[in-house]
């Protein structure tokens, strides 16, 4: 039995070299993971209206941040995940008690403080999911001082991509409207990072944002 091709006599198809082809599976996986990642943080935004955007401007926050304490850190992809994502383990948490308009009772508290343990479950299935990611996921309210949850990890045994992250989503939340709160002036909020340098936050990442966010505040007021 004969095999006819389907390309013309003497035609040949020119191929891309194989590290092109490579490099650009690459970046279509990439393209991927992001797409699948934004969607996600998007749709756990969509359940908690008063906060709405919050994943979007801490993780635009926190990039801007990271570089200046940590450059070869900044440069991994996976770091935009973990933030974009960090409460992603929220969405086990019930409505009554994400979206409660007052202080939350201490069993309701500790029911809350599950969502970081259940997102880095959610994820624990992801493969790009599992560096910086996880780290971010996992560990965003340790606190410097050991007083944070839910290890008590304590100084720089809390990754370092979430000590970051701990600064910028803390004057988020301080400064933006929250279900149970009005929100607070940017300086008040930058007050309240500085006073818990130390105890909450790591003194070093602080001392890089609050430069940060007022050369950024003080752009915004002359325009």
């Amino acid at each position: 039995m004969t095999i006819r091709r389907n390309t013309a006599p003497g035609r040949r198809w020119p191929l891309r070299p194989r590290g092109d082809r490579v490099e650009s599976a690459l970046r279509e996986l990439e393209e991927a993971h992001e797409v699948t990642v934004t969607a996600l943080a998007a749709a756990l935004e969509l359940r908690d209206d008063e906060t709405g955007g919050h994943a979007q401007r801490v993780t635009a926050l926190a990039l801007e941040l990271a570089p200046a304490v940590a450059p070869e850190l900044a440069a991994d992809p996976e770091l935009r995940y973990g933030f974009l994502l960090h409460d992603i383990g929220k969405i086990g948490i019930p409505d009554a008690i994400l979206l409660k308009p007052m202080q939350l009772t201490p069993a309701e508290k500790r029911q809350m403080e599950f969502h970081t343990t259940l997102g880095e479950q959610l994820i624990s299935g992801v493969p790009h999911l599992q560096g910086v990611a996880r780290e971010v996921i996992a560990f965003h309210h340790e606190h410097w001082d050991g007083s944070g949850y839910p290890w008590g990890l304590a100084g720089e045994k809390i990754p370092l991509a979430a000590r970051i992250f701990a600064v910028a989503d803390a004057f988020d939340a301080i400064s933006n409207d929250r279900p149970y709160r009005r929100a607070s002036s940017v300086d008040a909020a930058l007050a309240r990072i500085a006073q818990n340098a130390g105890t909450q936050f790591d003194p070093g990442v602080v001392e890089a944002f609050l430069p940060l966010v007022r050369r950024q505040f003080a752009r915004l007021r002359v325009a």
